[in-house]
């Protein structure tokens, strides 16, 4: 019984026993490391479930899935990294927001994820090419979208390791850079989709202004957490677990089915069997109509003689 109660004890969340926060005043404690982890398994249900969903479709069929399954599979890796107290540095808080007895500095030092950055750099464009995909707009006008989303990330990323008020310079280009794919995707786009008419227009703009709602909150939660330090790191972790599992889990799934719903060739797509397309292969000759079996035939009728 002993050692069963000795078993018991040592289970459950042992990262920050393993994995511990050195040098840092602010950092995420136990039940922020559970929430990490329980969005992991979030992100990680939801990649499973579309990934055996997809592979019971047709090959033609699975383009929507690909859209959904990337940023699941992204972000599962990136919250498992933070629950397990990795992927992180530590910066200089720029305001004295918080304080611990611990703190050997005027402006202790915070723990900050890059793990996150990392996983928003993979998982963030995603709703953007969803969202061009629905419209059928051109390639190009999918790469600017896609390259402005990743301004938002890299600049949000450099701004946390920032410890002068420079910080806030990096986090006013990546907010117009976010600012500028919404007028983007809810403008041209919008309008695209518009020609289309009918039940697809109406989706299209409640779909895309919940997550132009969502993605308007992260430039929030940046200044409340990394840039002004008036939230500790757990508060950081469950604002941002939230928004990222209906922004990125959430959203990119329902977009399966908004596609399932309306089907590939109502949003544009039409993919042929390029397997029927190709000319069929040449019949096999038999091995007596060879050339080199004709020989052999000669020679055999001259040992004959």
């Amino acid at each position: 019984m002993s050692e069963y109660i000795d078993l018991v004890k040592r289970g459950g969340n042992e990262a920050l026993r393993l994995n511990p926060a050195h040098g840092v005043d602010f950092h995420i404690t136990k039940g922020g490391s559970d929430w990490l982890f329980a969005a992991c398994a979030i992100f990680l249900t939801l990649a499973f479930v579309l990934t055996i969903m997809m592979f019971n479709k047709h090959v033609h069929e699975r383009m929507p899935y690909y859209t959904a399954i990337a940023p699941t599979f992204s972000m599962a890796v990136a919250y498992f990294t933070m629950g397990s107290n990795l992927g992180w540095t530590s910066t200089q808080a720029l305001y004295n927001r918080n304080r611990v007895s611990t703190q050997k500095t005027h402006l202790g030092f915070r723990q900050v994820f890059y793990a996150r950055y990392i996983g928003w750099f993979l998982a963030f464009p995603w709703p953007v090419i969803q969202a061009s995909l629905m419209g059928h707009t051109s390639l190009w006008h999918l790469a600017f979208n896609v390259f402005m989303t990743e301004v938002f990330v890299i600049a949000y990323l450099i701004g946390i390791l920032v410890h002068s008020q420079y910080r806030w310079g990096y986090y006013t280009v990546g907010t117009c850079a976010a600012i500028i794919v919404c007028i983007s995707v809810m403008t041209t786009t919008r309008r695209i989709v518009k020609r289309k008419g009918g039940e697809l227009f109406k989706v299209f703009t409640c779909f895309y202004g919940v997550i132009m709602f969502f993605w308007g909150i992260y430039p929030l939660v940046w200044g409340l957490c990394e840039g002004g330090n008036v939230l500790v790191p757990d508060a950081e972790g469950i604002w941002y677990g939230a928004l990222d599992c209906l922004l990125l889990g959430v959203m990119p799934s329902l977009f399966v089915a908004i596609a399932g719903y309306f089907g590939l060739d109502t949003l544009g797509y039409h993919f042929e069997d390029e397997e029927s397309a190709l000319p069929p292969p040449p019949a096999p000759k038999s091995p007596s109509s060879s050339p080199a079996a004709k020989g052999l035939k000669k020679k055999f009728k001259k040992s004959k003689k």
